[in-house]
C-alpha cells in the first residue's frame, strides 16, 4: 500500500468563476445601466456645457442624444448597457457550451497518451544500443515530433475537435442577430406594457434606476427650509445651502454668484410686484395639504402681495370644504374661492362630467378646461389690478409637489420679469424604467420653427394626421410621438442653465406677466379640431405683438415665452401627469389601437434593435483585434516574462473556437512522452532493464 501523501483538495477557482459569471455580469451591469440613468440628472444645475447658436440651432450632440432617446423611448446609455449584458451572456454560454462538448475529446486525448506510454517505445538512435551492456552513463533519447509513436488517425478529420451535436446547433440564444432582436422585443414590450402599468398603477418601483439620482422633495422639508429666511436682505438670505437645494430642488447653490445674483433680481421683482396664483381643482382633496404649505414658503418673497384664486367645480371628496377651511385661516396671504351663482349653485354643483369619464373617438379630450380657464382668467382680470400684482401663476394642484421657490425667484430674476416662463417640470417616461425623464407636458409644447427643425415638425405633423381630424388621437399624438419627443428631449439636452424661446409650453406651472395679460386680452382654446391643449391658443395669443399698440408702455411686451431649465419641479411618480388609474385604463381600452402605435412601437422595436447590434458588432470587433494581438510576436515575448500561458486568453464562442488551456494535440504527445522517457528510464537502468527488448535483441 502506497504511503504517498494525498495532495490536498484545491477548488477549481477557474470553473467557479465561469459558472458564476452570469451572476457577476448582471450585477455590474445593473450598476452601470443605473449610474448612466443618471448622467443627465448629474449636470443639473451645472452651467450649460454646449456653446448656444444665436439662430436657435441646436448642436449635432443634443439632436443625436434626443434622436436616441426619442426613437429609443429609454436612456440609449442604459439601452446599451441591457444589450452588451445580453450578448455578453450569448457568447458565454455558447463558449460554456463548446467547452462542455468538447471534454469528452479531451479525455479520449489523454486516453490515448496514456496507452502509448504503456505499450509503445521510443526508437533509440544507432549505435546508442551497442553500449548498453557497459557500466558508462547512457545518453538518452530525445523525442521529437519525428519519432512519435503511431497513433491511429481519426477516423474524420475533426473527430478531436468540439463535436456540434444537432442540439447545440438549435439553440437559438447563440445566433447574436436572434439575441439582438430578442433585445428590440424586450425592449418594446417593456415600453408598451410596462408603461402601460406605470400609470394604471403609478409607484416608485417601476423606475427602480431612477431612485438612486431622482429626488423629490418633502413638503414638511421643503416648509421647513424657508425658517429663518431674510429675503429682503440679498446674499444668500439667511439661508444654509442645504435649504438653498431643496428650495430649488437642488439646483441652485448660496456658493454660486450666478445663482444668488439672480435670484436676488427675482426678489427684488417679486417684492416689489406681487404674484396670482391661478387654480382650478376637481376631486384633489389630496393635493391639498400640499398646495397649503407650497403657498407658505412662498408668501415670504411677496410681502403680503400673494393671492390664491381658486375655482372648484362638482368634486365628491371634500376637495371644496378643504378650501373653505384654508380660506378662514389663512394668514400673510389672500385665498379667494370663487363661487358660481351665474351658473346656477353657489359651490359649483354643476354636475359636469369629468373629462376623463367621457368616453368615445370624437370626443373631446380637453373637455371644458378652455371654458373653466377663461372664466377664471376673466374673474382674475376684472378683481385684480395690475399695478399691484406683477405676476400671475398658473399651476396644476393634482401634482402636489414642491413649486421650488428659489427656482421661481431665478426665473423671475433672469427672463421672468416682462416674458411668460414656463417650469421645467420633469416626469419620468412610462415604461423607461427610470432611466428617462423629460419635460413631461407634450401637450402644450410647440417649439419655435427655423431651418433647423422645420423638417422634424413636418414629420411630427404627419404622425398627427395619420389620425382623423376631430380624434382623440389627434391629442394623443403629441404625447405618443417620436417626433415630439425627440425635439424635447433635443432642447433639454441643449439647454442645462440658459432660459430657451418656445412658442408654448406648460410643464405644470407657467408665470406670466398680468399687465400683458390685461392688455391683450387672450382667451383659452381648445383648437379648430377640439383636440388641442388649451395653453397653446392662449399662450400664442398672449405673445402675438399685432395685439397691441407699440409704445413706451408696452415696449417691453416679450413676443416669445421661455422654458426656464433652473426652475425644475420634480414629478412624483406616485403622482404623474394626465389620467391615472383605471381612467387611464378605460381611456385606452375605449380608444383601442390605430396607425399611429403601430408607427410608433414599430419604431421603438427598429432603433433598439439598432442600438443592439452596434453593441454586438462592437464586442465582436474587440474580441476579433484582442485575437489578433496576443498572436503577434510582441504579446507572445511579454507572456513568456510575466508567465502567461496564450492559450488561457484566446477568447472563445467565436466562429467555433473554443479556449483551451493547454497546446496543440501534437505537442501534448511530445511532451508526455518526453516525461515518461525521462522518468522511466532511469528507473530502467538501475533494474538492468534495457531500453528496448527488440533493439537489443537486433545486436545479439
Amino acid at each position: 500500500m502506497s504511503n504517498s501523501a494525498i495532495p490536498p483538495y484545491t477548488p477549481n477557482l477557474n470553473l467557479n468563476f465561469d459558472a458564476l459569471f452570469p451572476l457577476y455580469l448582471c450585477i455590474t451591469f445593473f450598476g452601470l445601466f443605473c449610474m448612466f440613468a443618471g448622467l443627465r440628472c448629474m449636470i443639473d444645475g451645472s452651467d450649460d456645457l454646449i456653446a448656444h447658436s444665436p439662430d436657435g440651432s441646436l448642436s449635432t450632440f443634443s439632436w443625436v442624444w434626443g434622436f436616441l432617446s426619442g426613437f429609443c423611448r429609454v436612456n440609449p446609455a442604459s439601452a446599451c448597457m441591457l444589450s452588451t449584458c445580453l450578448i455578453s451572456l450569448s457568447l458565454w454560454s455558447k463558449h460554456r457550451a463548446m467547452s462542455m462538448s468538447s471534454g469528452a475529446s479531451s479525455r479520449d486525448l489523454k486516453a490515448m497518451v496514456h496507452k502509448s506510454k504503456s505499450t509503445t517505445s521510443i526508437e533509440i538512435p544507432t549505435g546508442i544500443g551497442s553500449s548498453m551492456g557497459s557500466g558508462k552513463a547512457q545518453n538518452r533519447s530525445s523525442a521529437s515530433s519525428s519519432n512519435l509513436p503511431q497513433i491511429a488517425e481519426p477516423k474524420h478529420k475533426n473527430e478531436w475537435m468540439p463535436q456540434k451535436s444537432r442540439a447545440f446547433r438549435d439553440q437559438w440564444y447563440y445566433s447574436l442577430p436572434k439575441v439582438c432582436f430578442l433585445n428590440a422585443l424586450i425592449v418594446t414590450s417593456i415600453v408598451l406594457l410596462y408603461g402601460m402599468l406605470c400609470s394604471i398603477f403609478p409607484a416608485w418601483h417601476w423606475h427602480f434606476s431612477a431612485i438612486f439620482f431622482y429626488n423629490v422633495p418633502k413638503m414638511n422639508n421643503v416648509v421647513k427650509a424657508t425658517e429663518g429666511i431674510c429675503p429682503s436682505y440679498g446674499g444668500d438670505m439667511c439661508l444654509s445651502n442645504d435649504a438653498w437645494l431643496i428650495l430649488s430642488n437642488g439646483l441652485l447653490s448660496k456658493y454660486k454668484r450666478d445663482d444668488v445674483e439672480a435670484v436676488a433680481n427675482g426678489v427684488n421683482v417679486a417684492q416689489n410686484g406681487g404674484l396670482i396664483i391661478n387654480i382650478m381643482a376637481r376631486d384633489t382633496i389630496d393635493a391639498v395639504p400640499a398646495l397649503i404649505k407650497n403657498i407658505d414658503s412662498l408668501s415670504p418673497f411677496f410681502k403680503g402681495k400673494l393671492a390664491v384664486v381658486l375655482y372648484e367645480n362638482d368634486s365628491i371628496d371634500g376637495t371644496r370644504e378643504a378650501f373653505k377651511a384654508w380660506q378662514a385661516t389663512a394668514t400673510g396671504y389672500k385665498v379667494d374661492l370663487m363661487t358660481c351663482e351665474d351658473q346656477g349653485d353657489v359651490d359649483c354643483k354643476l354636475k359636469q362630467i369629468h373629462r376623463y369619464d367621457q368616453q368615445g373617438e370624437f370626443l373631446s379630450a380637453v373637455g371644458r378646461m378652455a371654458d373653466y380657464r377663461n372664466l377664471v382668467q376673466a374673474y382674475i382680470t376684472k378683481n385684480y389690478n395690475p399695478k399691484e400684482y406683477s405676476h400671475m401663476m398658473v399651476t396644476d394642484i393634482d401634482l402636489a409637489i414642491s413649486l421650488a421657490p428659489l427656482g421661481l425667484m431665478h426665473a423671475l430674476g433672469t427672463i421672468g420679469e416682462h416674458a411668460p416662463v414656463a417650469a421645467r417640470g420633469l416626469m419620468m417616461i412610462p415604461g423607461a424604467m427610470g432611466t428617462l425623464y423629460s419635460p413631461y407636458d407634450y401637450s402644450a409644447f410647440r417649439p419655435v420653427i427655423n431651418d433647423d427643425n422645420r423638417y422634424l415638425r413636418s414629420w411630427h405633423d404627419w404622425f398627427c394626421e395619420l389620425a382623423p381630424a376631430g380624434s382623440r388621437w389627434r391629442n394623443n399624438c403629441d404625447v405618443m410621438s417620436p417626433f415630439n419627443m425627440l425635439h424635447v428631449l433635443a432642447m433639454d439636452t441643449e439647454y442645462v442653465s440658459a432660459p430657451y424661446p418656445v412658442v408654448s409650453a406648460f410643464h405644470g406651472a407657467t408665470l406670466y406677466p398680468f399687465k400683458q395679460i390685461v392688455e391683450t386680452s387672450p382667451l383659452y382654446d381648445d383648437g379648430d379640431d377640439g383636440q388641442r391643449c388649451e395653453h397653446i391658443g392662449f399662450n400664442m395669443a398672449l405673445t402675438d405683438e399685432t395685439r397691441w399698440e407699440k409704445n413706451a408702455d408696452t415696449a417691453n411686451y416679450a413676443t416669445q415665452m421661455y422654458i426656464s431649465p433652473k426652475w425644475t419641479l420634480h414629478l412624483d411618480p406616485t403622482r404623474p401627469g394626465g389620467p391615472t388609474g383605471w381612467r387611464f385604463f378605460s381611456l385606452v381600452m375605449t380608444q383601442g389601437v390605430n396607425s399611429q402605435c403601430l408607427v410608433m412601437f414599430s419604431i421603438v422595436c427598429f432603433w433598439n434593435f439598432v442600438i443592439s447590434a452596434g453593441a454586438a458588432l462592437t464586442i465582436l470587433g474587440m474580441l476579433r483585434l484582442w485575437e489578433k494581438c496576443i498572436r503577434t510576436s510582441l504579446f507572445k515575448k511579454w507572456a513568456v516574462v510575466a508567465g502567461v500561458n496564450v492559450a488561457d486568453v484566446i477568447p472563445g464562442g467565436l466562429g467555433g473556437t473554443v479556449r483551451k488551456n493547454t497546446a496543440d494535440d501534437e505537442g501534448i504527445l511530445l511532451l508526455a512522452l518526453a516525461a515518461s522517457n525521462d522518468c522511466d528510464s532511469d528507473d530502467d537502468e538501475e533494474m538492468g532493464i534495457p531500453l528496448r527488448r527488440d533493439a537489443g535483441a537486433k545486436n545479439m
